[in-house]
């Protein structure tokens, strides 16, 4: 088997999308934890900071989209991205970056300052601090911290800030649901795509990390359906959280 390494933060949806790709395709991998306050250094002979990095036998590539073609030219078995629906699926991608993945950030652009909210980061914090140690101040300030991250500072000129977090984030669901259909999978397909696994990583990732009580999603049937169906070829903790810090295992929720 090739050495696989996957570079990145547990915390970052575009990481566990990558993951849930090598899972699928059952292809075993190391997640090498990469800390944001030593990026720069640790991420430098692949020329930035930017997050997920996919090595695979001395050769990278970033660009989690990108990873699910080059595993299925790497690895053709259970395709990512099957030749005959490539045109649909690359189209619907672009929807899962642009929105989908892009809502999961919206909360950290907030003005908010709750008690709720500074708890939810400093959890996020302490996922981080479990694969790569950060100093407590760090952690503490972890509220602030990431809302002033460059990056996700970027993110507003993508996204219309006079639509709230809430408004946006049921958009979205509804969108996911049209995408859907049918089903079983998004567009309609018979089988997972990297469409699928780009996203069931992350409306689990809250409920496995401890981050909420109930994994939301299910209440709605069809949403349901599909997780379940999709969950099936994903571990127990598909998220990449260390064990230590993970709360709950897919089949508590299912």
């Amino acid at each position: 088997m090739p050495e696989i390494k996957l570079y990145g933060y547990a915390t970052s949806p575009f990481v566990r999308k990558t993951g849930a790709f090598l899972y699928y395709k059952k292809l075993p991998f190391t997640h090498v934890p990469v800390s944001p306050l030593t990026a720069k250094e640790s991420l430098s002979a692949f020329g930035g900071t930017q997050v997920p990095v996919l090595e695979i036998d001395g050769e990278w590539k970033r660009e989690s989209s990108d990873h699910a073609l080059w595993l299925d030219e790497l690895f053709p078995e259970r395709p990512l991205c099957p030749a005959e629906h490539r045109d649909q699926i690359l189209e619907i991608d672009k929807w899962v970056s642009n929105s989908f993945l892009m809502s999961i950030f919206r909360g950290a652009l907030d003005e908010d300052d709750s008690l709720q909210r500074r708890f939810r980061f400093w959890r996020l914090a302490a996922i981080v601090s479990a694969h790569t140690p950060l100093p407590e101040e760090v952690r503490n300030g972890w509220p602030d911290f990431v809302g002033k991250a460059p990056f996700i500072q970027a993110m507003r000129k993508h996204m219309n800030m006079e639509e709230s977090t809430r408004d946006m984030l049921m958009r979205v669901m509804g969108e996911l649901v049209a995408h859907i259909g049918e089903g079983p999978y998004i567009g309609g397909l018979s089988q997972p795509t990297m469409l699928d696994l780009a996203i069931v990583p992350q409306l689990l990732f809250g409920y496995i990390a401890g981050l909420e009580e109930n994994l939301s999603a299910l209440q709605v049937p069809q949403l349901k359906e599909w997780i379940i169906r999709v969950a099936e070829h994903l571990p127990e903790n598909p998220v990449l959280v260390h064990d230590m810090v993970a709360i709950r295992r897919l089949s508590d929720a299912l």
